[in-house]
């Protein structure tokens, strides 16, 4: 049960994540219509704002994950950091070109910072 429980945590925080930044897209298409604009980079101010919205719910994913794992939250919160930068690695090359570069290293850099800042919470 344990080990079930383990594997939820890191999951489901992913989940949780990787959801509230997917769903936050179509809000902020809906608040910005103009600037929003599937095909084209949003502008700056956009930009900062999704990252916001990304830090939040890192932070958010970070708490889930010691909140949900059975013991040792620090090596669950390590997993879902290395699960989530290896996918990060991957959409920066595959978006590569497409959005601005520093866009995607920010988000690299603060994924591990969140997470822990998350996992502080829990305690």
């Amino acid at each position: 049960m344990k080990v079930l429980r383990s594997i939820a945590a890191v999951v489901v925080s992913y989940i949780v994540v990787y959801g509230i930044v997917f769903l936050s897209d179509p809000v902020l298409a809906h608040l910005f219509p103009a600037q929003y604009v599937p095909g084209k980079v949003p502008p700056l101010y956009l930009l900062w704002i999704s990252t916001a919205i990304y830090a939040l719910a890192s932070i958010l994913g970070g708490w889930l994950c010691a909140r949900i794992a059975p013991s040792k939250p620090g090596l669950h919160l390590l997993v879902l950091f290395v699960i989530g930068e290896g996918l990060g690695v991957f959409f920066t090359v595959h978006n590569w070109g497409i959005w601005p570069h520093w866009n995607s290293f920010v988000w690299l850099a603060i994924w591990p910072l969140c997470l822990w800042i998350g996992g502080r919470i829990r305690r």
